[in-house]
């Protein structure tokens, strides 16, 4: 940020900051005197560089009662201050604490003596801690969650290999898992270092490691427990939930580049959580004439943890005889469309 020049500080009237597009201040320009000219002109008190800010586009000085005013000048944009867009020629009186305003594409915090400063803010790392000071701890924290999850991935790869599978059957674990995480963690870094200036690699690898060992458990736990207990309703949870952790996943990587938009991350990922939903449901229902696909493990859990008592054969004949319907149906309507293809065909 740049320095004031003048060190008369307390000569300072008021202190324009200027916003940089990751939400944090670039420039601040000290006032010591009304009235002060915007624009993108050269003979402005505030000189400023953007294509959508007219030569002279707005002016700040005190009313006949001594209250700021802003007065909108010779410009097609206007001035919006809060939600309001005002302007050529609209004169609002600005609130004695100072107000947010946006000329052009640029954003400007006025700060008035009159100000109420709030309370300073926890870094989100250690916040995310609970405590001050507590790097380490968090990241021994990740470390551990790491593990977890190596330890878990090993264990899912070694029941579902063949016996006596030689070394090269566990590279796509042993080094592909920390190659990924490795990507990962390096492209949001460099997102980081885009819009905070600062290759936070170590912090992008502590937000995922506990989320990823979350997904695991998951996939590890929940179709084994639906196959023991009977209840298809939570293996088909299995997949809504590997999602939103995902989401959840990405809404804590860009609120730590982004620590001033945490609304605007959470609206846009909900938006595309309900859009990726509909499309879901949709190619679902297409496919399989249902919401939701059929309940299926490749490998049932031992009989020991069955928890619940096998159906009786007559019973599982009475709740299979409507399937032979839906089976007629969905037979009766591939053959009108080979039908209907054939027919296109010859013609």
């Amino acid at each position: 940020m740049e320095r004031d020049p003048d060190p008369r500080r307390q000569d300072r009237l008021a202190l324009i900051e200027l916003f940089e597009r990751d939400g944090r201040v670039g420039r601040s320009v000290s006032v010591h005197r009304w009235p002060l000219s915007l624009g993108r002109a050269l003979d402005n008190d505030v000189v400023l560089d953007d294509p959508f800010i007219a030569a002279h586009h707005a002016r700040l000085q005190p009313d006949a009662d001594g209250a700021l005013t802003l007065t909108v000048l010779d410009t097609v944009n206007g001035v919006a201050l809060g939600r309001a867009q005002h302007a050529a020629g609209s004169e609002v009186v600005l609130p004695a604490a100072g107000a947010a305003l946006q000329i052009g594409a640029l954003k400007l915090r006025l700060r008035l003596p009159a100000e109420t400063l709030a309370p300073e803010r926890v870094l989100p790392e250690r916040a995310r801690a609970g405590l001050v000071g507590s790097f380490t701890a968090s990241l021994q924290t990740a470390l551990v969650a790491g593990g977890l999850m190596m330890a878990l991935a090993l264990f899912e790869h070694w029941i579902s290999i063949d016996p006596g599978a030689d070394a090269a059957a566990w590279l796509p674990v042993v080094v592909g898992i920390p190659l990924a995480l490795a990507a990962w963690c390096g492209a949001w870094a460099l997102v980081s270092k885009l819009f905070q200036h600062r290759f936070d690699f170590l912090g992008h690898l502590r937000i995922v490691l506990p989320w990823l060992l979350a997904a695991g458990l998951v996939n590890a736990v929940l179709p084994p427990l639906a196959a023991a207990l009977a209840w298809p309703g939570l293996w088909r949870l299995g997949m809504p939930l590997q999602a939103l952790l995902g989401l959840l996943l990405l809404r804590e990587h860009l609120t730590h580049v982004l620590p001033l938009a945490h609304r605007t991350v959470t609206v846009a990922l909900a938006a595309a959580a309900l859009v990726g939903s509909a499309i879901s449901l949709s190619l679902t229902l297409r496919a399989t004439d249902r919401y939701s696909r059929a309940a299926y493990m490749s490998t049932l859990p031992l009989p020991s943890l069955q928890a619940r008592a096998p159906v009786p054969s007559q019973q599982l004949v009475q709740e299979l005889a409507p399937l032979a319907e839906q089976l007629a149906k969905r037979v009766k309507r591939a053959r009108d469309e080979d039908a209907a293809d054939g027919e296109a065909a010859s013609e």
